[in-house]
């Protein structure tokens, strides 16, 4: 391991403006976002967790990238979308809105806020916003697995991570069901990029070419080919950047055989949730959706 990377630790859980976060986070980063100082080529990847934020992370990285894309692939993702709400892990020990301050433009950054909590200047519209969702049932599978994949993760059984993710006060990063229409209701905000995992799944070029748009940028086709290539699920998995459970820096952190780019699949749910589950997602989707014309394909 190099000796400017500090080996992967985590606090406790934590809430903050009623919204509870887990150990990947950290409440001394958290409380600085709101007030970070956003430049206007900033990029903000943002998603609730296990909905497409890595594969959205590593399309955008490199489509921001001149020169080999061979060796940019080579740098973790993390490094490359560092993670506002949390401590940055490069030795500087600074909370990462701090860390931030001095790096390079541009800046691309992940989170997993909601829509309220992002910066100010950038719900003012400063900076840009790619949002993406997931649908809900291949999420709760998603983030159950991650979960029970890497040791500093707070994990029960499937049954007790569910009643967790469907109860408003202890989802980990906010409730899907306030989290996913608020940024919706922002969708044609001129700096919000709205995107959808099953699209990316069902024309992945297609959205690479629209991310691209989106950015101001114009590659060719021949690098918007070579972007893809990177940007399979087979590729991410097999790329120890990309799938972090690989990477030497967690260490320690992750059970034997887990795969944090795992299937990546639309339906995978079937394989997990009970019909029980699946008809108490329904229910409440219905509920909390109703109203809302965002859809989403299941299977």
């Amino acid at each position: 391991m190099s000796d400017n990377i500090t080996p992967v630790t985590f606090g406790p859980v934590f809430h903050f403006k009623g919204v509870r976060f887990f150990p990947t986070a950290d409440r001394r980063a958290v409380e600085l976002v709101e007030s970070f100082e956003v430049r206007d080529d900033d990029v903000f990847l943002s998603g609730y967790p296990k909905s497409g934020n890595t594969w959205v992370q590593q399309i955008v990285s490199l489509l921001s990238t001149e020169g080999d894309l061979s060796e940019v692939n080579k740098i973790p993702i993390f490094v490359r979308v560092p993670w506002l709400g949390t401590m940055d892990k490069s030795g500087s020990g600074k909370p990462m809105p701090k860390f931030l301050k001095d790096a390079p433009s541009p800046r691309l950054i992940k989170t997993h806020m909601p829509y309220h909590m992002l910066p100010r200047q950038t719900r003012e519209g400063k900076g840009k916003i790619i949002h993406c969702v997931r649908n809900v049932k291949d999420v709760v599978v998603s983030w159950h697995k991650m979960r029970e994949g890497f040791e500093y993760l707070p994990s029960g059984t499937f049954d007790e991570n569910f009643q967790e993710f469907i109860n408003p006060e202890q989802a980990a990063f906010g409730f899907w069901w306030d989290v996913v229409p608020e940024y919706w209701r922002h969708k044609d905000d001129t700096n919000m990029l709205f995107l959808k995992f099953e699209d990316l799944k069902r024309d992945l070029r297609g959205n690479v070419v629209k991310i691209a748009n989106f950015l101001g940028k114009t590659p060719s086709d021949q690098r918007i080919d070579e972007v893809v290539s990177y940007c399979t699920f087979s590729a991410m998995r097999d790329n120890d950047a990309t799938n972090i459970s690989r990477n030497e820096l967690f260490k320690g952190q992750r059970k034997e055989g887990f795969e944090f780019v795992r299937k990546g699949k639309v339906g995978d749910w079937k394989n997990s949730l009970s019909p029980e589950q699946s008809k108490i997602l329904d229910d409440i989707h219905r509920e909390k959706m109703a109203g809302v014309d965002l859809t989403f394909e299941f299977e």
